[in-house]
């Protein structure tokens, strides 16, 4: 019984250390979005919204994560954007609607 916390446990730390790669690149992501548009990308950061292991094209199982980073286009308004992630791969972005300056 108590090799099987260990794998849980050994489990919870390895999806904790592979989000973490996954957040790098979606903040590196977020922040090439934001550059390429002329915006300011606020924070500094993106946060995991959403997590759930799913099939990726029906072929392959792995790990789905959704962040959310917010941005300006005036210094006033903040607007948010979406990055879709299967494992370290993204695989769709999403900006809100914003105000051309």
């Amino acid at each position: 019984m108590t090799w099987l916390l260990y794998i849980a446990g050994g489990l919870v730390i390895l999806l904790w250390w592979d989000g973490l790669g996954a957040k790098e690149i979606a903040s590196a992501k977020g922040k090439q979005l934001c550059r390429d548009a002329e915006l300011q990308f606020l924070d500094d950061t993106v946060v995991q919204i959403k997590l759930r292991f799913c099939f990726y094209q029906k072929k392959q199982l792995g790990v789905f994560r959704r962040f959310l980073f917010e941005f300006t286009s005036d210094g006033e308004i903040r607007y948010q954007g979406f990055i879709d992630m299967f494992g370290h791969i993204v695989i769709d972005t999403e900006m809100q609607p914003y105000r051309i300056t």
